[in-house]
């Protein structure tokens, strides 16, 4: 049977690929033979986990400086991957992304419109970029990462739940538009995992054992458990999904 995770022939760009889970689908296309590329707004973080990644795994990684928020940014960031892959794209995955935790009584409209433009507008910015790139490859795949909050929700969540849910909706209705050019497009629903963006979380005790409650694994997912859901939605063989969301999150969303 043929090697279904064989990315040998292909390339990805992944923003946020430098830090927490956009870190591990890096780590699992490299390791599968991917060309990757990674973009994140902190130059010296991404041009040092490149260089990393490249010495590890025996191949390239490219690290470019972008704000996928930005329109200027997002479309130079475009330029520079149509340079390095020849013009086509096979894999996009947006994994970048913010969290601000407060009840709406504390929410500064600055404060909302911030995480909008990361979150939702970023991804907006982020797909009609690279649209042409996916759709010059003979196969093209746009994986968001969004969160079990687009469709749940928890306390002090407003801003976050917000553009998680309107960054899923884009997903299903990119998921339309694009069928006919052969690219599909997907979202990966993470659960709580080990990573820096719960941290306020994974510092208090008390609260790690309330969220906890929720899951019935008892327990935050590994940044590696991410993997296995990129990979297969990257894949060629995945060409029968599209609008899909996969949760991750340990059988939170199922109770």
């Amino acid at each position: 049977m043929e090697n279904l995770f064989d990315f040998n022939d292909c390339t990805a760009l992944i923003a946020g690929g430098a830090t927490g889970l956009g870190y591990e689908m890096t780590r699992g296309l490299l390791s599968a033979g991917c060309k990757v590329a990674i973009a994140g707004r902190t130059r010296n973080r991404v041009m040092s986990v490149a260089k990393d990644l490249s010495d590890n795994y025996n191949g390239k990684c490219y690290g470019f400086e972008a704000d996928i928020s930005t329109e200027d940014s997002i479309n130079l960031l475009t330029e520079k991957v149509r340079d390095v892959f020849n013009g086509k794209l096979n894999i996009a995955i947006n994994s970048a992304g913010i969290n601000v935790r407060n009840p709406i009584s504390k929410v500064s409209l600055i404060e909302w419109e911030n995480i909008q433009k990361i979150n939702l507008t970023g991804g907006f910015l982020f797909a009609k970029s690279l649209f042409p790139l996916l759709r010059g490859a003979d196969f093209g795949r746009l994986i968001n990462v969004t969160s079990i909050f687009s469709t749940r929700s928890f306390q002090d969540r407003i801003s976050y739940s917000s553009s998680k849910g309107g960054l899923l909706q884009l997903t299903k209705t990119l998921a339309i538009e694009w069928a006919p050019y052969n690219i599909t497009v997907n979202a990966i629903s993470p659960g709580p995992f080990l990573t820096d963006l719960n941290k306020p979380v994974l510092d208090n005790p008390e609260n790690y054992r309330n969220f906890c409650r929720n899951i019935p694994l008892n327990r935050f997912g590994e940044p590696a458990e991410i993997v296995t859901a990129c990979l297969f939605l990257a894949s060629r063989f995945s060409s029968y999904v599209t609008g899909a969301d996969i949760m991750v999150d340990g059988g939170w969303t199922a109770t």
